[in-house]
């Protein structure tokens, strides 16, 4: 083991390959994320340092710096300053995901992330207005107004009642030939109604059969929030990866600072389409969220909350399009 960076929260060392035929690998052992980095290539064990420091200087905690560090260190080999080097896509490492946040992980879950395949793509044309509603009333108006990809998402319900709600919603979606419906959260529900798709956050992720949702051809979102979550969502291959918050949000408290404009326009540079850009996103700043060329946004209270639901997508809409 040869330690690359360690602080009071944790380290980040290189494992030693056991065999000529495999690389080494970079284990992160952070408060945040715990897991293997798989470089595409072997990595300089002063660069991957040097890399850190540079991404620590910069403000980043010590979970991004893992990442940070991997793309600077491949950018050294090819002669690239690191901040050539994090503008490469193709130097984005993507993570294991052995554990997260918690060490209580069932042992069984890991049966599920079996990920040699891709999710199905989302399959949207141009650029995409995507309401994330709470109740079958909205669902309908807004099906009735031409949203195609809208997200349901029930909370605070006994699993009874979020199975039967799922099901509405999806008979509901069946009646609109131009819909996709992605269920928020639950997983299971989805599956058994045969919902378009799920979109988990990176808790949830941990313990759904990704294998099952594959089988019966679901689409996967997957939320993040910083360099690390990027990497761990990019390992699934899923359908789509949510960015946020984009802008400060009253929704729920969020341990994240706004990503803003300038990070936008970063990951939409950097990875692949499609990219859904969420949080604090309204008809002011909706020009600037534009300009980075990201094609789907989500809202939530820009439209749930408006007297008329159906007018407030409609006018999102059309200065989205235009």
């Amino acid at each position: 083991m040869k330690i690359i960076a360690q602080t009071k929260r944790g380290k980040f060392y290189i494992k030693e390959k056991e065999s000529g035929k495999e690389r080494s690998s970079l284990v992160a052992n952070w408060q945040f994320f715990r897991g293997i980095i798989k470089p595409e290539e072997e990595l300089n064990y002063d660069d991957l340092k040097k890399g850190f420091l540079w991404s620590q200087q910069k403000g980043f905690i010590e979970e991004d710096s893992s990442i940070i560090s991997t793309m600077i260190a491949r950018g050294q080999k090819y002669g690239l300053s690191p901040e050539e080097s994090v503008l490469r896509a193709e130097y984005f490492p993507t993570s294991s995901l052995l554990k997260r946040a918690s060490r209580e992980v069932r042992k069984e879950t890991s049966k599920h992330h079996h990920c040699d395949r891709f999710f199905q793509p989302l399959n949207c044309s141009g650029r995409t207005i995507y309401p994330i509603v709470d109740n079958l009333e909205h669902l309908k108006k807004l099906f009735d107004t031409g949203a195609s990809l809208i997200q349901f998402r029930v909370k605070n319900k006994s699993q009874s009642d979020i199975f039967a709600l799922v099901k509405k919603a999806v008979e509901l979606a069946k009646n609109y030939s131009f819909s996709k419906l992605i269920i928020n959260d639950h997983w299971e529900a989805a599956v058994e109604s045969g919902a378009f798709g799920v979109h988990l956050g990176q808790e949830d992720i941990k313990y759904a059969d990704l294998s099952t949702l594959r089988q019966n051809g679901l689409r996967l979102g997957i939320s993040t929030h910083s360099f690390w979550e990027v990497s761990c969502a990019l390992h699934f291959s899923p359908s789509y990866i949510a960015c946020g918050p984009i802008f400060q949000t009253r929704v729920k408290k969020m341990p994240w600072s706004p990503q803003g404009i300038r990070n936008l326009s970063y990951w939409v540079r950097i990875l692949p389409k499609p990219l859904v850009a969420i949080g604090g996103i309204n008809l002011t700043n909706l020009e600037s969220v534009k300009q980075t060329g990201v094609e789907i946004i989500s809202l939530i209270n820009g439209i749930s909350a408006a007297v008329s639901p159906q007018e407030a997508f409609l006018t999102y809409k059309e200065h989205w399009e235009k």
